[in-house]
């Protein structure tokens, strides 16, 4: 997973020192450092995903169609209007 973001905010963690010590050593494996290797556990542990460029584009955009574009009370309505076309 890529963590690379422009906007980072710095802040610190008090950790039991064998934990520490445990990702110090998993991240050494892995040739990382400390802090990318936590803020990777921390991304993958939240499911947390940034939306890339294109999404984000696409989400502005849907935002500004927003109201013009057609409602359904039902589920019923939208197949039904689905069908006769």
């Amino acid at each position: 997973m890529n963590t690379i973001s422009i906007n980072k905010k710095s802040t610190s963690l008090r950790l039991n020192s064998g934990l520490y010590a445990y990702i110090e050593k998993l991240a050494k494996k892995e040739n990382r450092s400390i802090n990318n290797y936590i803020e990777t556990l921390l991304f993958d542990a939240v499911d947390y995903h940034e939306p890339n460029k294109e999404t984000k584009l696409a989400m502005k955009e849907i935002e500004k169609e927003k109201g013009s574009l057609k409602r359904y009370a039902s589920v019923d309505d939208l197949f039904n209007d689905l069908e006769n076309e």
